[in-house]
């Protein structure tokens, strides 16, 4: 089964990243668990009884839906960027929402990875930078935000009931391809 959802929003509205700038932060969302994220490798692991559903049962915690979140946010505080973290994790995802010439540095020990990334890495012998691309690693959504909005957009996280952090800034880069750099994974 698949789904989809499309919408109209004004152009002046629209956000895609282009007034990013550098010394922007990024907040990340807590992700619910797996999300629809690599379950075509989690699929192969069942198959080869690497894991099993009834030791697992986080893989078939239900996705976060953000919007009501965002919208709330939208109304408190300017957010530049945004990326939903899905296929492809935080090194495919977040790029999409920066303009031409800034690059994303994320700090990965800012937030705890959730244990069922720790027992999908053993039990798959996936190799730490394949995990990092694949999955959301628990962060399900990220923003682009000024710095001086960073402690009032935790706060609205928090008190929506989401946990929140900062988990990098924008970095200008030299050349015109953006990508993430995660400090503390090789590249």
């Amino acid at each position: 089964m698949a789904g989809f959802c499309t919408g109209i929003v004004e152009e002046n509205e629209i956000i895609d990243g282009r007034i990013s700038k550098e010394g922007d932060k990024m907040i990340g969302i807590e992700s619910s668990g797996l999300h629809s994220n690599g379950y075509s490798l989690i699929n192969d692991m069942l198959w080869r009884h690497k894991i099993f559903y009834k030791d697992m049962p986080e893989l078939l915690t239900p996705t976060t839906i953000y919007a009501k979140q965002i919208a709330k946010l939208k109304e408190e505080i300017p957010i530049l960027g945004m990326a939903h973290i899905t296929g492809g994790g935080i090194p495919e995802n977040l790029p999409r929402c920066l303009p031409k010439g800034l690059n994303a540095f994320v700090d990965i020990k800012t937030w705890e990875r959730p244990e069922i990334f720790h027992w999908l890495q053993e039990a798959g012998r996936i190799s730490e930078i394949d995990l990092w691309n694949t999955f959301n690693m628990g962060i399900g959504y990220c923003l682009i935000i000024p710095k001086n909005v960073v402690n009032s957009a935790l706060k609205i996280c928090i008190e929506n009931g989401y946990e929140a952090w900062t988990i990098g800034k924008v970095l200008e880069c030299s050349n015109d391809l953006n990508r993430v750099d995660l400090l503390g994974i090789p590249q």
